[in-house]
């Protein structure tokens, strides 16, 4: 795999990751509603850990592979996690 194409995915993963938190955070300012809270802390929690795997991949030398895709795949089980949690807490 071309580390190039890797990077550009991890810089689309921060951008609307980034987006996605931004607009739910800004809908929880306005509703204060605990399920858009939540919803940005999952998203955040997804697009951190993808940008955390990122870093380690390329910047700390010796860091295997298995160990950045499984900071990655934790990371992404967190956050679906507080997503889902978020959904089914909200109030329709």
């Amino acid at each position: 795999m071309d580390v190039l194409y890797l990077d550009i995915a991890q810089a689309l993963i921060l951008i609307l990751g980034g987006v996605v938190v931004y607009y739910a955070s800004r809908a929880y300012g306005k509703t204060g509603s605990h399920a858009m809270l939540l919803l940005a802390i999952g998203f955040g929690v997804v697009t951190l850990g993808a940008i955390a795997a990122g870093v380690l991949y390329n910047f700390v030398a010796g860091t295997a592979l298995e160990t950045v895709l499984t900071l990655q795949a934790y990371s992404q089980a967190l956050g679906f996690f507080i997503i889902v949690y978020s959904l089914a807490r909200a109030k329709g």
